[in-house]
């Protein structure tokens, strides 16, 4: 990396899920930023492909894997696979997931089982396997990318609602359950982000780009890079007395609660 960068996470291995693109892509650029060795996972090795080279380009050291994270003995697999070549993990970053809105009414039993194996499942299984790891390594950092729809109602969105409310709470219990091994878990959850989810679900009219710039107070959506930087700093020494909380980033969504007249 250049001489400018720090070395925040010299030494360390850190393994983003989900890191093909938009915010789990912006993670691992920003971690092997700061010195950590990138574990990039995605469905498919060569979906991440594109994040390794970006990383390997700037002179940082990274692999690409391939995993479905919901799956059990796949993650299994993975992990040892990366203590192997990359060294046992210190920074896990739980970032895949996926959002499929849709009227309840019209909800499948498989939307519903995709929403909470992606989304929240794999949490438990990806931070299983991390802290195996990292309580025979003396301690670790856990991040959990949730949503603020995992505290806010949204209609049609309740695969995605309760899998990110389970990612919430699901940090709290891990965090005090692990603290005594000095395993640090955290959540962030992200409002509205500037990605190509959210130009997909704008193409597919499930949502209005406008509309969610128009409801958020700072009139803007977010970027991956702002997501990036608040995992930075949850996942360094530097935030090491905090566990088992959710940090909110969403331009003030929610704290805004009054009526808001067309126009205005």
């Amino acid at each position: 990396m250049s001489d400018s960068s720090t070395t925040l996470f010299a030494g360390q291995t850190a393994l983003v899920t989900g890191a093909s693109r938009g915010i789990g892509r912006a993670i691992a650029l920003e971690l092997a930023q700061h010195g950590a060795r990138l574990a990039c996972v995605a469905t498919r090795a060569e979906n991440a492909a594109g994040t390794v080279a970006a990383i390997v380009d700037a002179g940082g050291s990274a692999r690409a894997y391939g995993c479905r994270v919901e799956r059990g003995d796949e993650v299994r697999a993975l992990f040892e696979a990366v203590a192997a070549e990359l060294g046992p993990v210190d920074v896990l970053v739980n970032n895949a997931g996926v959002s499929k809105p849709m009227a309840t009414l019209d909800m499948t039993e498989a939307s519903w089982d995709e929403h909470m194996d992606v989304n929240a499942k794999s949490i438990f299984l990806c931070a299983q396997a991390a802290a195996r790891q990292m309580q025979a390594t003396g301690g670790g950092v856990i991040v959990n990318i949730g949503s603020i729809l995992g505290r806010n109602a949204f209609p049609a969105t309740l695969g995605y609602c309760t899998s990110k409310a389970a990612v919430d709470h699901m940090t709290r219990v891990l965090a005090i359950e692990w603290a005594r091994y000095g395993i640090r878990v955290n959540c962030i959850a992200p409002g509205y982000v500037d990605t190509d989810m959210i130009e997909g679900l704008e193409q597919d009219g499930k949502l209005a780009a406008a509309d969610l710039v128009r409801r958020t107070p700072q009139r803007r959506l977010g970027t991956a890079d702002e997501i990036a930087h608040a995992v930075r700093f949850v996942a360094s020494r530097d935030a090491a007395f905090m566990t088992g909380e959710t940090l909110v980033i969403d331009g003030g969504w929610t704290a805004f609660g009054f009526y808001q007249r067309r126009g205005s």
